[in-house]
Formats: C-alpha cells, structure tokens, sequence
C-alpha cells in the first residue's frame, strides 16, 4: 500500500540531494559535464528513480 509513495519521496529525495551536490561543484566541473549552473534543475528533472535518464 505505500509502496509507491515511498518509491516517490525516495525519488524527490535523490533529486534534491543530487540539485545539492550538481551546486556544490565548480563551474569548470560543470562544464565538463556538459550543463551550466542555471541549467541544473532542468537536468535533475530528467532522471527518474532507478537514474537512468527520460
């Protein structure tokens, strides 16, 4: 019965600590990666729970 709602604040969880660390980077790391400092949130959205990429 609470199986997806836990499966959902897992995910919400992950993608706020993953926001949080993406912050805590150089821009030069960043840039590496491929995503600029405002894009950040865009990129955090597009992962799903298991973090494969949507």
């Amino acid at each position: 019965m609470f199986e997806p709602v836990r499966r959902r604040l897992y995910a919400w969880h992950m993608r706020n600590y993953t926001r949080r660390r993406l912050a805590m980077l150089d821009s030069r790391i960043l840039a590496d990666l491929g995503i600029e400092r405002d894009q950040i949130d865009d990129v955090v959205a597009r992962i799903d729970i298991e973090g494969d990429r949507k």
